[in-house]
């Protein structure tokens, strides 16, 4: 009996800690960018920035399967714990700037995934019609099309849903 239970326990412990992290992304035909929004699943649970919420972990199941058009599995091993903990209760930063006490969606999951920033440009999307002087910022940072190239250097399995 005790050696069942051993290897129930040990089954059910290497299943926990061998899941792939999913990248989660999303697209708008109202925006000109490819991918806008950008989630992180990993070990069962949701984490994203939310302009309301900011940074914040909610169980898969809450998404109620809108989990982006395109998802990709990588190793959870390349998940730094600490670092994705670390943005969760941060307030949403709708300026995008790297270095400060707010979050963005591509901010959280690049740190989760000790991604370096790059300098970022806003030629091409929405957000110049709103900030138009946004289109020389040379900041550094990270856009979900950045943190889905990353996904693809070290995808274990991609799927695309027709949207």
């Amino acid at each position: 009996m005790k050696k069942c239970l051993f290897i129930l326990i040990s089954a059910l412990l290497f299943s926990v800690n061998s899941f792939a992290a999913v990248l989660h992304f999303y697209s708008n035909p109202n925006v000109p960018q490819p991918l806008f929004h950008v989630i992180l699943e990993y070990k069962g649970y949701a984490y994203e920035a939310d302009t309301r919420a900011g940074g914040r972990r909610l169980p898969i199941a809450h998404l109620g399967g809108n989990l982006g058009h395109i998802q990709i599995e990588i190793s959870d091993s390349l998940v730094n714990e600490q670092a994705l903990m670390s943005q969760m209760g941060l307030p949403f930063d709708y300026k995008f700037i790297w270095n400060n006490n707010k979050t963005y969606c591509s901010k959280l999951v690049g740190i989760a995934l000790n991604m370096e920033p790059q300098p970022m440009t806003f030629a091409g999307t929405h957000y110049v019609q709103y900030y138009p002087d946004w289109i020389y910022r040379n900041d550094p940072g990270l856009s979900p099309d950045q943190v889905y190239e990353f996904g693809m250097q070290h995808a274990l399995r991609v799927t695309r849903k027709n949207r």
